[in-house]
């Protein structure tokens, strides 16, 4: 009885702070574009554009999942206002960015936005470090199918769901050319990134910090009422 109220208390106290996994994704041919002769210094996620009026950037992959197909995508409005800008320290934007990912029948979309970049500390075969692209993906719906599809299991344990409301990730680009030749990312003329990895890190919901101490503390309370029925003669043991 006394392991089981640890290990209740224990997996409860943990449940705020405990991560779950880190999902990789698998990109494909599209490109960055790192405008380093504008001011301010101006990104391209996806350098496949639609048209105006309503241009939108996009940029993905495939992978696949159990016995499906996994896209993702990221969909940046093509406006020179709506473009993410970038200093030496953080990046800004972009208003109206979406991504989403699918397996064809369950799904999630969320919005997203860039904070910070940074050196990604590994250099290719020409000598240049690739650069991470570090930002938040806020989700705003779910679609999961049920049991009618074999695929969900595989979609939910990968990305956490349900229960995931946001994620923290990590674009990481790199191989950059300039022309025809290869350049470090951050360079003039603009140069163009291959994909190199896309990590997002789960933020699952928790219990509210005014539901999580009443818990907590009739946990203790317990285990302290069973020390006592121990300890003084007279008082039943159940």
């Amino acid at each position: 009885m006394r392991t089981t109220l640890y290990s209740a208390l224990l997996t409860l106290l943990a449940a705020g702070v405990m991560p779950a996994g880190t999902v990789s994704l698998t990109g494909g041919g599209d490109l960055v574009a790192f405008n380093a002769s504008k001011m301010p210094f101006v990104i391209t996620l996806g350098e496949i554009c639609t048209e105006a009026p309503n241009s939108t950037c996009t940029y993905g992959g495939t992978q696949t999942l159990d016995t499906g197909t996994l896209a993702w995508q990221f969909q940046t409005p093509n406006t020179e206002s709506l473009t993410w800008t970038f200093d030496p320290d953080d990046l800004s934007g972009p208003t109206g960015g979406t991504f989403s990912a699918s397996d064809g029948v369950d799904s999630f979309a969320a919005t997203y936005t860039f904070s910070t970049w940074n050196d990604d500390g590994t250099a290719d075969a020409h000598g240049h470090d690739g650069v991470d692209l570090n930002g938040t993906l806020t989700i705003t719906n779910v679609t999961l199918a049920g049991s009618s599809d074999p695929n969900q299991g595989a979609f939910e344990s990968l990305f956490s769901l349900p229960g995931t409301t946001s994620y923290n990730f990590t674009l990481d680009v790199g191989d950059c050319t300039g022309g025809s030749k290869y350049v470090a990312c951050i360079n003039v003329p603009d140069p163009s990134a291959q994909f190199l990895s896309l990590t997002l890190t789960p933020e699952t919901s928790t219990p509210e910090p005014g539901t999580l101490a009443p818990m907590a503390a009739g946990l203790l309370f317990a285990l302290g009422a069973r020390r006592l029925r121990k300890a003084v003669p007279g008082i039943a043991r159940h």
